[in-house]
């Protein structure tokens, strides 16, 4: 049995190279047993050991009270450092905060605005992207956000809505209901050439596709999805060339000014040990094998679900860990799938599925017979 303690002599007979032993990751997971779960863009699934893991911090080190400082200092900067080579970012460049939302709405209170700037999003961001933004009009600027007509040019769409008073573009690098990925280098070439900064939500993206957030000034994004790991943590990235730019609203003892860092207290550290181990696992099986199975996988549902007359939303070429199809009657899908222990996601009319690397074609195939022909 895998636990905290010997991760990496798992890994090491587990792993096969590039490939992925799906029937010893599979038992990493085992609700995998109870149920086909291809819901990890709404929650990922905890591997056994993961909790010990967290109380770790309890029964090993804070037990100590203060004397364990150094170990859990330890685990915060070991997880900064996979998290920052996950981005391909310096590790100084990243912090925690409680949330994604979190870090957005720090941002979009630090971000220097006056009035006639704009704030370019598309239309239909997750709420909380648009949100965490809608004070920046108390400030005077302008929240412009871009209708989306067609998955395929959701990237020139948005671009297109920038100008040259746009100072801040922000978008999620996979999109939450119809897991579209955008062109994030050709965002980034059209902001700068406005002076403009790049906000990415990376919720959907990072633990399902290769990441490079070098190209954003600022990338965050939760950990209890694609990465496994727990609620109340989000990583936040703010590249060096970025943190001259902003004054952080709220500080503390960890930021007490000239820092720039938008942390301003504790991390949460019981999750934190969660998430270091996790991605230590990760890391362990090896991101491409992860993100080549994420690959596979959607384009395998993706071809599946097309040939049982179903329209697939999520372009083939655009895509990341989610593929979403039209169903204007997706509540009532997603109940008849639950009914029979298959679990999905309903979002604005979409079904939304996300298998992750512990899925296998069997899940898939189960979905798409409990599925069946589109009935229109």
């Amino acid at each position: 049995m895998i636990t905290y303690h010997n991760i990496h002599e798992w890994v090491a007979q587990t792993q096969r190279g590039a490939v992925l032993d799906s029937k010893a990751v599979r038992g990493l997971f085992p609700y995998l047993a109870e149920a086909t779960y291809l819901n990890t863009a709404a929650t990922g699934l905890s591997w056994t050991g993961q909790g010990a893991a967290a109380a770790r911090f309890y029964d090993e080190d804070k037990s100590r009270g203060y004397g364990g400082r150094e170990q859990w200092r330890g685990k915060l900067q070991r997880t900064r450092e996979l998290v920052s080579g996950l981005l391909g970012v310096d590790p100084q460049e990243v912090s925690f905060a409680s949330s994604t939302t979190e870090v957005l709405n720090l941002l979009a209170h630090s971000v220097p605005l006056k009035s006639g700037d704009e704030v370019v999003l598309c239309a239909d961001e997750f709420p909380s992207v648009i949100l965490a933004w809608s004070p920046a009009a108390l400030r005077g600027a302008e929240l412009v956000t871009v209708p989306v007509t067609s998955e395929r040019s959701r990237t020139d769409e948005l671009i297109g809505g920038i100008t040259r008073s746009t100072r801040v573009v922000c978008v999620s690098h996979v999109h939450w209901c119809t897991g579209t990925r955008v062109d994030l280098d050709r965002i980034a070439s059209a902001a700068r050439a406005v002076g403009a900064k790049v906000v990415v939500d990376g919720a959907h993206a990072l633990g399902a596709i290769d990441v490079d957030a070098s190209v954003a000034d600022f990338y965050t994004g939760s950990t209890f999805k694609w990465l496994l790991s727990g609620f109340g943590v989000a990583y936040s990235m703010m590249r060096q060339r970025a943190a001259a730019e902003i004054e952080p609203v709220f500080r503390g003892y960890a930021n007490e000014a000239p820092s720039r860092s938008l942390q301003y207290s504790h991390a949460n550290y019981p999750v934190m040990y969660a998430l270091e181990a996790t991605l230590e696992l990760l890391e362990g099986l090896g991101w491409q094998a992860i993100e080549a199975r994420v690959s596979s996988l959607t384009e395998t549902l993706h071809r599946g679900v097309v040939a049982a007359g179903w329209e697939v939303v999520t372009p083939m070429e655009s895509r990341a860990g989610i593929i979403s199809i039209r169903d204007p009657n997706a509540p009532q899908t997603v109940a008849r799938l639950l009914a029979e222990r298959v679990e999905v996601e309903d979002r604005a009319g979409h079904l939304r599925v996300s298998p992750h690397f512990y899925n296998n074609e069997a899940d898939l195939r189960r979905f798409l017979d409990v599925l069946g022909r589109n009935p229109g």
